[in-house]
């Protein structure tokens, strides 16, 4: 027996937001029959995504208790990379999202994105063996700024870095062995708002990032808008800014170049605030 799609995400994401449940709250959430509830159920628990819990829940009904299922977070882990201006993360989290293991590996030569991603790659390997061993990676997401095409699994441009059309999906599948998943990391924390963190009971949003680079993710209804080959999102040279400010890619006034961490700590170096164009300086300094 496997689950089914659809049925199985949405079982999922029921009892990620409310676990431990019932079978019965699941089928009510999700709109799911009974027995597709319980077929779906029994196997995700085969595949070890899915426990009963001990313990039955209180029922005032008649008939049996409700005995709950809820994650399974003791056999299998989800991979992460964050590829940042100067470094990577890597974590390794259990099904529920939280941390079970960190390391930040700085870039060694920014500009070879080979070298920066067979690095993070290797190091990630290495830090599952070396800390969770017995547990067993589902897949790996990829985190980046700029415009990732989801689909293709290329990350498009990546203004800060220099990048353009690098293949972060082929690349990091073909040096872990693991099904990789990229998205932009705006796209990437309102999911993870949304399944984990304050945004878990809300189907729409708008998220806006503000950092080295500077994106935004639009969910509508549950689902993610992403326009043609993922670029819906990409609010880096909106004319927002100050037209005084010319931008990399050559005009005025766009939005990243004005209000993006490099932006303020270049403006701050500039007039003497800091020593070195630095936001982490920028940020202690008094």
């Amino acid at each position: 027996m496997s689950p089914r799609g659809t049925a199985a995400a949405a079982l999922m994401g029921a009892v990620l937001r409310h676990g431990p449940v019932a079978r019965t709250t699941i089928a009510r959430l999700t709109g799911l029959s009974p027995a597709a509830v319980t077929r779906n159920c029994a196997a995700l628990a085969g595949l070890g995504l899915l426990t009963e819990v001990a313990g039955p829940l209180p029922y005032g009904g008649v008939g049996r208790p409700h005995t709950p299922v809820d994650v399974d977070t003791g056999r299998h882990l989800v991979a992460g990379i964050h590829i940042a201006h100067e470094h990577c993360t890597l974590a390794l989290l259990d099904l529920r999202g939280r941390v079970r293991a960190r390391l930040r590996v700085p870039h060694r030569d920014p500009d070879d994105h080979r070298d920066v991603l067979a690095t993070a790659a290797d190091r990630l390997v290495r830090l599952h063996a070396e800390h969770l061993p017995g547990h067993v990676p589902l897949g790996l997401g990829v985190a980046a700024g700029g415009w990732v095409d989801t689909e293709a699994g290329v990350l498009v441009e990546h203004a800060s870095l220099g990048w353009r059309d690098v293949p972060v999906r082929d690349l990091l599948a073909a040096r872990t062995g693991l099904p990789v998943l990229a998205d932009s990391h705006a796209r990437a924390l309102a999911r993870a708002e949304q399944l984990f963190g304050a945004a878990g009971r809300h189907e729409s949003l708008v998220h806006l990032f503000v950092g080295n680079v500077v994106d935004a993710a639009i969910d509508l209804g549950g689902g993610t808008h992403r326009g043609a080959r993922s670029a819906a999102g990409g609010v880096a040279h909106l004319a927002l800014g100050d037209p005084e400010i010319t931008c990399p890619c050559g005009r005025g006034g766009c939005l990243e170049a004005t209000v993006s961490d490099r932006a303020w700590a270049r403006r701050a170096h500039q007039a003497g605030v800091i020593a070195r164009p630095s936001i982490a300086d920028l940020a202690d300094a008094e």
